[in-house]
């Protein structure tokens, strides 16, 4: 009886030792309801705001929502870019069905100008301890009164926006206005102590731990359970990385020139078949990144005008006039051929004075290359044989052969030209016909000048 109970109680230990074991996980999580599981977003943003880092960032916001991912982070380290394309993230941030956070990171980095606008307009702005954020102010437009008056236009303009959007998230607008007006920069520790940020974090596991019950103010106002989110890192893809590539203004403009000079050359110069084909893909591409920047008029006014001059200097006796003017339209429609009125997303002048020079300077010694040997008399079929000048090797007596254009011809005196007399070796004659494989030709008199003769050797 003794053993029984005594097993009786072990096994009950045991059982109870068991169920506390099994409960306390639950216990736990009921416990802690911001533990949760999910995927947090995270979206590397590390290049010039322009067509493509616009098209990724809303490629990834959707990516996103169609994984149901509870956050997404930005991951933000950029000098700024163009207005445009800043103004369409901000709208794909709003757009997105979850809490978008941007994250002004690694060390070092920077959220500069068009970087600022979209830091503050993240449902939650972050940054890591070493970067800084601020120079918003758009580049002025030019020194006259009228220019002078549309820069404060778009100044005021800018400086409205960037207030409302740090008033919509409950931050600090009027010093969100100073990154504008006065090209204010704050380092991230003044940027929190003032109001402009939210949070501090040195690495985004820190970011979500300090987010977990978070209030979002702003049109996604809502408490954040961040603690138990997986990271999921995503890289600008491949496909982004080249269209970065065409959409700068340099590739650009580069790839307009090359293709315009390899249809040129081809146009000239009609079945070498590789400039052609590599004129329409450099000038396919060229256009395909210029469209998707701000291209002004003048410089395709430009640009046009000057391959007209190099062309019309290959025509017209100008001694070197036209072509000159022409080089230099090509090298001013570049300065004015993209206005991005941003230092992020521009052209380089001295991308723009070899570019124009080499390739200007290349496409004016084509063009009048290929118009030189345009005006050369054709030298092609029997007909080029009519008129050469040649030299009798056996004596034409009535028959016998000559040398013209590199090689022997039969060859007999023609009509009354001969005056029944034969022709000796060493007499210059003339081709006056052909007949099948015969030369009917005639000697060439002493007034004959010397340098129609072509004769071989």
């Amino acid at each position: 009886m003794r053993t029984l109970g005594l097993r009786v109680w072990i096994w009950t230990a045991v059982a109870v030792v068991g169920a506390v074991l099994v409960a306390t996980p639950a216990l736990g999580q009921g416990s802690a309801p911001s533990s949760s599981t999910g995927i947090a977003y995270s979206i590397q943003l590390q290049d010039p705001i322009d067509p493509a880092t616009q098209k990724w960032v809303s490629s990834a916001l959707d990516d996103a929502a169609s994984q149901h991912a509870q956050l997404a982070i930005i991951r933000l380290d950029t000098p700024g870019g163009l207005s445009d394309s800043m103004r369409t993230i901000i709208q794909d941030m709003y757009a997105a069905p979850m809490p978008v956070v941007v994250y002004v990171s690694p060390n070092g980095a920077r959220a500069g100008s068009a970087g600022a606008y979209i830091t503050e307009a993240g449902d939650v702005a972050a940054m890591a301890p070493v970067t800084n954020i601020g120079s918003a102010t758009p580049i002025a437009i030019g020194p006259n009164g009228e220019s002078q008056d549309l820069s404060r236009k778009i100044k005021n303009d800018a400086a409205a926006g960037m207030r409302a959007l740090a008033q919509d998230h409950g931050r600090n607008a009027q010093l969100a206005q100073l990154l504008v007006t006065q090209a204010k920069n704050l380092t991230a520790k003044e940027a929190l102590n003032d109001n402009l940020i939210d949070v501090i974090a040195p690495s985004q596991e820190a970011l979500l731990q300090k987010l977990d019950g978070f209030q979002v103010q702003g049109p996604k106002k809502q408490v954040l359970h961040t603690s138990g989110l997986q990271i999921q890192n995503h890289d600008m893809p491949f496909q982004y990385q080249v269209l970065e590539v065409l959409v700068n203004p340099n590739v650009a403009y580069l790839l307009i020139l090359v293709g315009i000079l390899g249809l040129i050359v081809e146009a000239f110069s009609p079945g070498l078949i590789a400039p052609g084909t590599i004129g329409i893909i450099s000038l396919l591409l060229g256009l395909y990144g210029s469209f998707q920047l701000p291209v002004s008029l003048a410089g395709v006014l430009l640009l046009v005008a000057g391959i007209l001059m190099i062309i019309g200097e290959a025509h017209l006796p100008t001694h070197g006039i036209l072509g000159a003017s022409g080089i230099a339209a090509i090298i001013a429609s570049g300065f004015l051929l993209y206005p991005t009125n941003t230092s992020a997303v521009e052209i380089s002048p001295v991308v723009v004075v070899i570019v124009g020079l080499i390739l200007g300077g290349g496409l004016a010694l084509v063009v009048r290359k290929a118009v030189q040997a345009r005006r050369r008399p054709k030298r092609t079929g029997w007909e080029e044989m009519v008129g050469l000048i040649g030299e009798v090797r056996e004596p034409l007596d009535p028959v016998g052969q000559i040398f013209v254009q590199g090689a022997l011809w039969r060859a007999d005196v023609a009509g009354a030209n001969g005056d029944g007399r034969a022709l000796e070796r060493g007499v210059r004659v003339r081709v006056e016909s052909v007949e099948g494989l015969t030369l009917h030709v005639s000697p060439v008199g002493a007034e004959e000048p010397s340098e129609l003769s072509r004769v071989g050797s």
